[in-house]
């Protein structure tokens, strides 16, 4: 049975409803080795420069990105936990290249199966994308 996220007439400031983490954990790409890059399906890649683990900085490069896009930000959170995401917004350091630091906690059950959800911009329009990886350690 899926679980979905309702809007309510209640909360007139949120614009939009996005979907819970375990809806976005059912239609997500994999990404088993990101230090060797992972090319998405919407045509950008995703690289770290190390081995993904918590508790350390994780430096992300997002590539191929379209011209249009006017902000990036990764959210990291896991399905199933009552946690709120990890929010990073990347920056713009080069044509169609965006880049920042992540820095995940550790999870006190050991679980290390992280849902990235990486968001882009484009006026006032927003795309998500759900990536799941695997960290060590968590």
């Amino acid at each position: 049975m899926r679980r979905r996220r309702w809007c309510f007439a209640l909360l007139p400031l949120l614009a939009a409803c996005t979907p819970s983490v375990e809806d976005a954990a059912e239609g997500a790409e994999t990404c088993g080795d990101p230090v060797s890059t992972c090319v998405l399906g919407n045509g950008m890649s995703l690289q770290t420069r190390e081995t993904p683990k918590v508790l350390a900085p994780i430096h992300v490069t997002l590539r191929d990105v379209p011209v249009q896009v006017n902000a990036v930000r990764i959210e990291a959170g896991m399905s199933g936990m009552s946690m709120s995401p990890v929010s990073i917004g990347l920056r713009n350091t080069a044509p169609s290249e965006w880049t920042g630091e992540l820095i995940l906690p550790y999870c006190s059950q050991g679980r290390s199966d992280w849902l990235w959800t990486l968001v882009t911009q484009v006026g006032s329009g927003e795309r998500r994308t759900h990536i799941a990886i695997r960290v060590p350690g968590s």
